[in-house]
């Protein structure tokens, strides 16, 4: 960990447990019962889709730390590629997944319509902000991961990045724009379905017209700002791109006003989990005040509103948008195939 970092979590930690010392941030402790019942399961398979390694290897260390007697073997992969593992296991009757951790909401639609996840309400889930609290009337997933698109920017040769989705349209940008690509990234098509919601097709027959460069993740907008070859990136990750800043690079992000796309990142037990109680203990621990000052260390939004976020930044600053569930399967295969007939 970098001084910068350090200094950086020593900050956030100190402002929380300052809190905590005031009686403002109660802590979600398990019930001694539930942590004896992990423990005598003594192992916790997490399939993890949400949070780069860095954070989500911050979030399982300090588990252990807080619950010993538990193993965790974590499986950090895209949420695609976890949630397949785990829709194969279920095939074929052989369960390892304790805990699915995906930014994908269909995800867990398509496991509750085959009955295929546990209900459960971990205790200190009231902390999130109140519109994300139980997504599911049946308490079968809940919010894992706050995960925010903006813009993103060069900061040592942009003083004027565009303040709005549609300022990213003036000619200005042509040739200096760079974006994913929502054939292979989920955040890039939950903003292409956005995008067409707010604005049309017409918004990317602009976008179009500005000739930007077009990778895959939308992290290799990071990449293209780094290296200098494009200056402002579109539908881009705040999370990785403060963390960027954070260690002396030139990139900073703006989050438009014509809405931040907030992105969910979901957490739910499998209803056959072999290690159920270890997985409503980890449920559990994602609510406690020391994780969502993890969060805030890696530039993350926290998941408790008692918990600021790195930079004094917060949900209620930001003009935000979530895409709802409704109809997304067929509003993301529409978007991808019109970004490919648009843009290419």
């Amino acid at each position: 960990m970098g001084d910068f970092t350090r200094r950086r979590f020593l900050q956030v930690t100190g402002v929380a447990g300052t809190a905590l010392a005031a009686g403002l941030i109660r802590p979600s402790f398990a019930t001694e019962s539930l942590y004896e019942a992990a423990k005598a399961e003594g192992q916790l398979n997490l399939y993890w889709g949400s949070y780069e390694q860095k954070t989500i290897e911050g979030i399982r260390d300090a588990f252990t730390k807080r619950y010993p007697g538990i193993s965790v073997n974590l499986l950090r992969q895209a949420s695609q590629t976890v949630y397949t593992r785990l829709r194969l296991e279920l095939q074929n009757n052989s369960p390892n997944c304790d805990s699915l951790g995906s930014t994908n909401i269909l995800h867990y639609l398509e496991l509750k319509k085959i009955g295929a996840l546990m209900p459960f309400r971990p205790a200190g889930s009231e902390f999130l902000p109140k519109d994300f609290q139980r997504l599911d009337a049946d308490d079968l997933y809940h919010v894992g991961a706050i995960s925010l698109t903006a813009i993103n920017f060069q900061s040592a040769k942009v003083s004027d990045a565009p303040a709005s989705w549609e300022a990213a349209l003036d000619g200005k940008w042509a040739d200096k724009l760079t974006i994913g690509s929502p054939a292979f990234s989920g955040d890039v098509s939950s903003w292409v379905v956005a995008i067409r919601k707010k604005y049309g097709d017409r918004y990317l027959k602009e976008l179009a017209k500005l000739d930007p460069k077009v990778g895959q993740s939308n992290v290799d907008t990071v990449t293209d700002i780094l290296s200098g070859e494009r200056l402002v990136g579109l539908a881009a990750p705040f999370s990785a791109s403060l963390t960027q800043k954070a260690a002396g690079n030139p990139i900073d992000v703006s989050t438009p006003s014509d809405g931040t796309i907030v992105n969910l990142g979901l957490n739910a037990i499998p209803a056959n989990a072999p290690h159920p109680n270890a997985a409503k203990l980890f449920s559990e621990f994602l609510y406690d005040p020391e994780v969502s000052q993890i969060l805030a260390a890696n530039y993350w939004p926290t998941l408790r509103t008692d918990v600021p976020w790195a930079e004094g930044r917060s949900l209620e600053q930001l003009s935000w948008y979530r895409n709802p569930p409704e109809d997304l399967v067929a509003e993301v295969a529409e978007g991808i195939a019109k970004w490919k007939e648009i843009i290419g």
